[in-house]
């Protein structure tokens, strides 16, 4: 069947890329099959190799080295009847206008994965959800080329209820819900005794937003259990200095880990626990759901993925969070309640159900 719809995806899909969002785009893509459909998107490494050899799907390798942020910017002036997933740098950000200027005639579909401001963001937000809401906090000029390319886009896809009812306040009503999946063939549990010493995980950037120092707190409260935090990031060697000083014998970060890995490393722990305030709808819930743990998170950011109660618990302070964590230590059997019930939870969250939605939605949106 010739091609009479054409799509652009300015996102990197190389294989070893291990961005939450390149991920997302990935997967998406992952098995697209939709007949008139040709898809146009980018790689600078090696690219995934279900799309290189996908028949609907164009991988061009950008240029090296600087010349791919050229590269990147002509990837945009092409006709094309879908600009989806384009990205919030300068280069992007060019392309989406010069685009304009040439009288390209494209619906933009972009997606809301979190909300990224300021302090004076964060007391509207708030205002709105009726409790505090906290943002990722950006530089300026990054925050007005999101805003500018969220209030031009056709459309927005938020991730969550959530975000999309803080995203109609800001953007208007032109966005729709879709969830993000997880690769279950990766991510699933195992039936196994719970360690004799619980061990209670984290996984993430070690930087300050996630406030992974919090972990120190936990591990000196709980001196029975293991605490590990799987990640890498800027204040990671000050924090295994800090242990050392402590002499906390149960706290590690070990770095960060490739999925398998991950998956192997959550299906050995008991109890999974995010100590930051502002997130979207972190993937890394969804996966540790997927293992079978029981989870304890903050309910800032109203996570559909972790149900107070159902689960695992939500809280609103870290006196909250310490004694909710100590609440499970205390009640294994609850801990096995709250892991066998995510485990259910993430049975809805293939990635190949999941992708099936995003592709119905964009093909939707095109009509």
């Amino acid at each position: 069947m010739p091609v009479t719809r054409k799509m652009l995806v300015p996102t990197l899909v190389d294989a070893g890329n291990l961005n939450a969002q390149v991920n997302n785009a990935r997967e998406i893509l992952s098995e697209w099959d939709v007949p008139g459909w040709q898809v146009n998107t980018l790689a600078y490494h090696q690219p995934d190799e279900r799309l290189l050899h996908n028949p609907h799907i164009q991988v061009t390798r950008l240029w090296r080295k600087h010349a791919w942020y050229l590269h990147l910017f002509l990837s945009y002036l092409r006709p094309y009847d879908i600009i989806f997933y384009p990205g919030v740098t300068p280069t992007d950000a060019a392309g989406l206008r010069w685009r304009r200027r040439l009288g390209f005639d494209s619906t933009v579909i972009v997606t809301l994965e979190g909300l990224l401001g300021d302090t004076r963001r964060e007391a509207e937000y708030s205002a709105l959800a009726g409790h505090p809401v906290y943002c990722q906090h950006v530089p300026a000029a990054m925050l007005a080329r999101v805003d500018q390319r969220n209030q031009e886009a056709n459309h927005i896809i938020a991730i969550s209820p959530f975000l999309a009812r803080m995203g109609n306040s800001r953007y208007g009503n032109k966005i729709s819900v879709l969830p993000l999946g997880i690769d279950t063939s990766c991510f699933y549990p195992q039936q196994r005794d719970r360690n004799a010493r619980l061990q209670i995980v984290s996984a993430g950037g070690v930087k300050e937003n996630k406030r992974p120092q919090l972990m120190l707190e936990l591990a000196h409260r709980f001196p029975d259990c293991d605490f590990i935090w799987y990640g890498d990031g800027i204040m990671r060697n000050s924090l295994l200095r800090e242990v050392g000083v402590r002499g906390l014998k149960n706290l590690d970060f070990p770095g960060a880990l490739p999925p398998l890995q991950l998956a192997a490393a959550f299906r050995r722990a008991d109890m999974f626990v995010m100590p930051s305030l502002s997130e979207g709808v972190p993937k890394v819930t969804q996966e540790a759901a997927a293992c079978g743990l029981a989870q304890v998170v903050f309910g800032f950011y109203e996570t559909p993925t972790v149900i107070d109660g159902g689960n695992g618990f939500v809280v609103w302070n870290d006196e909250q969070f310490i004694a909710s964590i100590g609440e499970l230590i205390a009640n294994r059997g609850l801990i096995a309640e709250f892991g066998r019930a995510g485990a259910e939870m993430s049975l809805a969250w293939s990635w190949q159900q999941v992708a099936r939605q995003w592709r119905e939605k964009l093909v939707e949106l095109a009509t």
